[in-house]
Order: structure tokens, then sequence, then C-alpha cells
């Protein structure tokens, strides 16, 4: 097939005359009484999928299909020779289609080489990278069988759930391996990351929760990330929220991945920086590392509810005295008074084992963070009190796709998952997609 020149041959004839045929039929779905609108509209719409199958087809195995001289270089060092053209068939957002290209093996080492493959970033595999990039984004927000009934239902784009799973982890993978590498290249420095922002508010917030393995619940740490403008009461409200999503992986590589995400969203450049979080000490451990100059709070309605808890421990569930207790507590808590509460705590006398348990843990939690709960001074500077912006992170980029019914993960499967979820909902899709996507 030759290339076109003439503004009389824009296509090759063989592609002129099917996209004819189709055009014909989808006038004839139009003007066809017979049929509703909403019939002649899905019918010309899956005609004209056809339509671009054909010239797609024809202009593939053209561009890159084409054979380049009788012989090429191979990698052994030896020559590969020109053997005919080969066809198979691919699957694109257009659907499945065929590929006929030109097929060189060497004499040497027996390598193979199909022309194109690379270049359209097939690699092994029969999805085109767009077809990829639409398969990776669906299965990111829904399971893979359901993103296959999806997809096949809107584009007809045919694939099964195994093959989608595959991709996805290919992907994920190097999403991290990339962000990975930026993250050496930062602590070495080797790298200056350009902030998203300057003189502004950055709020770190931290949290775990637990995701299904094939062999046991584990952890996910997750972090968000977020920027604050003062709303109507002087408080501030969270603006753009980013995040980082680790599951199993070791505390240091989720610490490394914390601050540069922290260094993208213009730590070095803001204004105040605060952390917000639950009493974990594995949180204050990663905030002193990483941020030891920020103002460091402990959740205030975490730390409300470890009160209801103690009391309703020591004096029982739902009683007058359970829900006093709690509140006077309460009271002292949000005026920032945490030498009153540990008397308060250390005044009790609870009869059974689990109040005496809860009674000693709050202690040690409450000592342990009592210079994080200054919390008529962070109001006072219109401070974020709450590490809710986490917990709905958790839920958003962790639970919604990775914590469903009878979901079992692998921690590569779960990780690739996260790291495309992350990449789409922090605003980054095309950061990955677009330049592989216009390597060839």
């Amino acid at each position: 097939m030759r290339v076109p020149q003439g503004p009389s041959d824009v296509l090759p004839q063989v592609v002129q005359q099917a996209v004819l045929a189709l055009a014909e039929k989808m006038w004839t779905a139009l003007i066809d009484d017979r049929e509703s609108a909403a019939a002649a509209e899905e019918q010309v719409a899956g005609l004209s999928r056809q339509v671009g199958q054909e010239v797609l087809a024809a202009g593939l195995s053209e561009r890159y299909g084409r054979q380049h001289g009788p012989r090429r270089r191979c990698d052994c060092g030896a020559q590969q020779r020109f053997e005919g053209y080969r066809t198979r068939q691919i699957t694109t957002v257009l659907g499945p289609l065929p590929y006929r290209r030109a097929y060189y093996r060497c004499l040497a080492c027996g390598a193979v080489y199909y022309a194109g493959e690379q270049a359209m970033g097939l690699e092994g595999g029969c999805f085109s990278l767009p077809a990829q990039e639409a398969i990776s984004l669906v299965c990111s927000e829904v399971p893979f069988e359901r993103a296959r009934v999806l997809l096949h239902r809107l584009s007809g784009l045919p694939f099964v759930a195994s093959q989608a799973e595959h991709l996805c982890q290919t992907h994920g993978q190097r999403i991290g391996q990339a962000q990975q590498q930026e993250c050496r290249q930062l602590f070495a420095g080797e790298l200056e990351l350009v902030p998203e922002q300057r003189d502004h508010r950055l709020y770190i917030t931290l949290d775990a929760t637990k995701t299904r393995f094939r062999d046991d619940w584990h952890e996910t740490r997750l972090a968000a990330i977020y920027d604050a403008l003062p709303g109507r009461d002087g408080i501030d409200e969270p603006q753009r929220t980013t995040t980082v999503a680790c599951a199993r992986r070791h505390l240091e590589a989720f610490g490394q991945s914390l601050y540069q995400e922290a260094a993208r969203r213009g730590l070095d450049h803001a204004r105040e920086v605060m952390v917000v979080a639950d009493g974990a000490p594995w949180i204050w451990n990663q905030a002193a590392e990483h941020f030891p100059q920020a103002t460091q709070i402990l959740d205030f309605y975490h730390a409300s509810e470890r009160l209801h808890t103690v009391g309703r421990s020591v004096y029982g569930e739902g009683t007058k005295a359970a829900r006093e207790w709690a509140e006077r507590n309460v009271g002292h808590l949000s005026a920032g008074d945490w030498k009153r509460l540990l008397c308060s705590l250390k005044a009790l006398r609870p009869r059974s084992a689990e109040g005496q348990e809860a009674v000693r843990t709050a202690l040690g939690y409450f000592h342990t963070n009592r210079q994080r709960m200054d919390y008529p001074a962070y109001r006072a500077r219109g401070l974020h009190i709450g590490s809710g912006v986490v917990e709905a992170a958790c839920k958003c980029v962790v639970a919604t796709r990775c914590k469903r019914t009878g979901m079992r993960w692998t921690e590569p499967g779960v990780q690739a998952i996260l790291s495309l979820r992350t990449l789409l909902l922090n605003d980054r899709w095309d950061e990955y997609w677009q330049p592989i996507k216009t390597a060839a």
C-alpha cells in the first residue's frame, strides 16, 4: 500500500470503498422510518467505529508496519533478515482491528522483530496505548470485571478482567518506579521540585486503614496534603487536596513519598505548615523527621471520642455519669487545660478490667500528646484542628476501590491500583500518559 500524495487520492482505494459502504449504511439507518431515533443513533455510532477501524487499520499498517530494508541490526550484533509480512489482531479504543507488519528474524540467535510494535506500545501485548490508558483509567475507579462491562458497553472495547489486571499492574508499577526515582533524586539533592504554591498554609494529615490481602488484613498508610483559606467564621477551610497511599510498604519509603508530595505542594515555600493527626506514634515520628518546624495538632475529635470511650468503660454504656464525665473533660480538652484533664483521669477508680485498661491507655495518650492540645491558640490562629480530610481520603482513595466485598489483594496488585488512583485523583494523570503516548 502506498502513501497517498494528491488531493484526489486522499485515501487508498480499498479504504475509500469500505468507508463509502459504511457511510451508505449510516444514511440508510437514519432515514429508515421503522427505526427510532435512539436506535438510529446507536447504529450510526457503531458504524462510525467501523469506519474508524478501517482507516486506522490501514493507516497503522502503512505507517508503522512497513519493511525498512532487507536487513536490520539485531541486539546480538548480527543481522536480522526480512521474512515477509504477518498480520495480527490488536485492540484499540475503536475496537479490534488487523495490523499487518514486517517480520524479521536473526539468523544467528533466532530473535524476531515485528515492525512498529514497540513504537505503538504493544510490547508483546495486544492493546494500543490509548486502549491501555482507557482500561487503566476505568479500572482505577471500579473493579476489573465491572470495568470490562462498562467499557464494552460504552465503546465496544473488548478485554477480559485478567488482561485489565495485568495492564494496571504494569503501569502502576511504572508510575511507582518513576516516583521512587524522583524521590531518590530529591533526597540526594539532585532535584529541586517546582512548588505548586507559595506563601500559603499547608496542612499535612496522616492516617492508616486496613486492606484485605490474600493472607490477612494489612495496613495501608495514607497522607492527605492540602492548602487552606479562611472561611466565613475565620477558621481555615481545606482547598485542593492531594494524597499519598502506600500498602504494606516500609515506613521509611512511605515517609519519603510523603515528603516528596509535600515538596511538590510547596513545603519549603509555605507560610505555615501544620501536621494534624490522631495519636499514633508512627505518625508523629514521621512528622518529627520530615517536618520538624511544623505545628503539631492532635485531632480534636479523636481525642474527644477517646474521653467518651473512657466514660463508657468506667461508668457504663449510656449512663448519665458517663456522659457528664466525658462532656466535662471534653471542656477541659477544648480549653487546652491538659493538666486538669490528666488529673481527672488519675482520679478515676474503675472496678472493671476494661475500665482500668481504658484509663491507663488514655493517660498515656494524653500525656504523650499534651504539647499538641493547645486548642485555644490554634483557634485564635484560625487553624484546622481535625483530621477529617485524611479520613475522607481513606474512604475515597482506598475503601471505595480496594475494600469491596470479596476483594483480596497481592501487595503489587493493590499498590499498582493505588498508584493509578492517586495519580488520577491528584489531577496528574497526563503527566504519566501524555509522554508515553507522544513518544512514538
